[in-house]
């Protein structure tokens, strides 16, 4: 077995160059692959000196898959994060903080948000009101973000949908 290389153009947007997906984004889902397909990974920056300015800058990001030739165990666990209308003015940062300080120290399986959204009034302890609008909206940009891998909306009526 031979090993591979991926390679980030301008990770860190130095130059503007409109990425498709963040950094962040490439480490977490090959740090899952890692384990699941049973290779060593290395990260190598590769800097470059900008031609106007002359300063350095890291140009690519490359991550360097060695196969081990071993399958391991699965280890790590699954992250689910509920939520409900009420919350629609923090979910987004409450879903960001969550994921982003546990991932570096833990492998996920998956990441689930659960959005529990049977009840829109009369919460037991309710400290605000709801906007459904404003709450989709968030969900949505979580999406977009790709902080979950899946989002489960539980309306009441039924089970559950993904």
């Amino acid at each position: 077995m031979e090993g591979c290389a991926l390679v980030v153009e301008d990770p860190h947007c130095y130059r503007k160059i409109k990425a498709g997906r963040p950094l962040r984004f490439f480490k977490r889902h090959l740090s899952r692959l890692q384990v699941q397909y049973s290779f060593k990974m290395e990260q190598e920056e590769i800097v470059a000196i900008d031609e106007q300015s002359f300063q350095e800058y890291v140009a690519y990001h490359a991550f360097l898959l060695i196969p081990l030739g071993r399958i391991p165990s699965l280890p790590g666990c699954f992250l689910m994060i509920k939520s409900c209308p009420m919350e629609y003015e923090t979910i987004l940062s409450d879903v960001r903080r969550i994921v982003h300080s546990l991932e570096p120290t833990t492998t996920f399986k998956s990441i689930l948000l659960v959005a529990d959204t049977s009840k829109q009034d009369g919460f037991l302890r309710q400290y605000t009101s709801v906007d459904m609008h404003a709450y989709t909206t968030a969900l949505d940009k979580i999406i977009e973000e790709r902080l979950v891998d899946k989002l489960v909306i539980v309306d009441g009526k039924d089970s559950a949908q993904l």
